[in-house]
């Protein structure tokens, strides 16, 4: 709807106040959400610093996102199941997550870890 339609039989004093109810409201909003970004930090703004991660996870600390599976590089296992192209090996009694080349390889055939690339560890069999 229009104003004109909503205003339809108010009078002109009713018109002025409603607008100035309207500018006071939107310079109150202003305020609030100057006033409400000022405070906190200097490094981040106000409200901001309750939504943003301002610490970083770091390995020396214990963080790790990926176990380091290069120790399995080079080495041979036992496929524990089918690998079809993904299964399970035992490397050194560990059991290892793998991947072949896009080869079926059956349960307890004897493979080689050739490629460690983060938590994908690719095997060819023997």
């Amino acid at each position: 709807m229009s104003e004109v339609q909503i205003f339809a039989g108010a009078s002109s004093t009713v018109m002025v106040l409603a607008y100035c109810a309207m500018g006071v409201i939107a310079v109150l909003g202003i305020f609030i959400v100057l006033y409400l970004g000022s405070r906190g930090s200097k490094k981040n703004a106000g409200m901001i610093d309750e939504l943003v991660l301002d610490e970083r996870q770091q390995n020396r600390d214990g963080y790790t996102g990926v176990a380091d599976k290069s120790r399995f590089l080079g080495k041979a296992g036992v496929c524990v199941t089918d690998l079809r192209p993904a299964g399970t090996i035992t490397v050194d009694g560990e059991p290892v997550d793998v991947v072949t080349e896009g080869n079926f390889v059956k349960q307890g055939t004897a493979v080689k870890v050739i490629n460690v690339d983060g938590s994908r560890v690719l095997v060819r069999q023997i």
